[in-house]
């Protein structure tokens, strides 16, 4: 379904709601498109209506055009594979040489993905599935990057190996090993296709990086992060505000996602 996708007309749309301009090439572009990408929240809310809908996950992927069509019409914007994919392709059809990689987390191996991008000898790496917009430079040994909520850490493992860490607040956390090797699109969409019955389906979930910190927030538990400070709370009420102030996406949406929910719940307990 995926194998040979183009982007061209994602990436058309992209740069003329971003307002990035069609000039491209170069590290100064790669950072300004990182950075508009910024605009499009992780989020489940689209994941778990296109599901509810579709006949199989296959049916349900949310390629490139609908991504950003999605995000100009309802605010949406996508979960790790949906966004990388997206990213990878608009990148490509730009002409940057660019590549998707899987990421093996605490929760199991290849659940993760972010894009590579290569310039001459020289690897960077964005991660919009994390939030993480910075263009990042493959280190030798390591590098450490000061972002809003966390000083980001990319250490060289051996090999093509790198894990990543974040330090904020609470400490310093190992967050996702990768390597250096491209995933074709047959296998990426293998573990996409698997992604429709991982856990992060079972509650809403979304996360913003904005100039100050990270919003995060999953049900009803909301979290700001800062690289100073902290902020926790159970939300008693409330959610669809905050979720239509700080990430856009209108309260029907997420009214939808939740009453999917709670069908599936009904079901898991007989």
């Amino acid at each position: 379904m995926i194998e040979n996708l183009r982007g061209d007309e994602a990436a058309r749309l992209f740069l003329d709601y971003s307002g990035i301009g069609r000039k491209h090439g170069g590290l100064d572009f790669l950072r300004r498109m990182a950075m508009g990408f910024s605009r499009l929240p992780y989020e489940n809310i689209s994941k778990i209506m296109k599901i509810a809908g579709s006949r199989s996950a296959q049916e349900a992927l949310r390629l490139p055009t609908e991504v950003i069509v999605d995000h100009m019409s309802k605010g949406f914007g996508g979960t790790c594979f949906s966004l990388t994919f997206f990213l990878e392709r608009i990148l490509r059809s730009l002409g940057f040489d660019a590549y998707k990689v899987m990421a093996d987390m605490h929760s199991g191996s290849n659940v993760h993905c972010l894009v590579l991008v290569r310039s001459g000898e020289t690897i960077y790496m964005i991660d919009p599935g994390y939030a993480l917009y910075e263009v990042i430079e493959l280190p030798a040994k390591v590098i450490r990057v000061t972002c809003p909520h966390a000083v980001v850490e990319v250490g060289h493992t051996g090999g093509g190996g790198f894990s990543l860490w974040t330090e904020d607040a609470a400490g310093r956390k190992w967050r996702y090993a990768f390597r250096d090797e491209p995933v074709d699109d047959a296998d990426f969409e293998r573990y996409w296709v698997g992604s429709f019955s991982k856990p992060t389906l079972h509650n809403i979930c979304l996360t913003r990086m904005t100039e100050s910190g990270h919003i995060y927030l999953r049900k009803d538990f909301f979290k700001f992060t800062s690289r100073k400070s902290i902020e926790k709370r159970k939300v008693r009420q409330g959610v669809e505000k905050i979720i239509q102030d700080e990430f856009g996406i209108a309260g029907d949406y997420v009214r939808a996602a939740g009453r999917i929910l709670a069908e599936r719940r009904a079901t898991w307990r007989k």
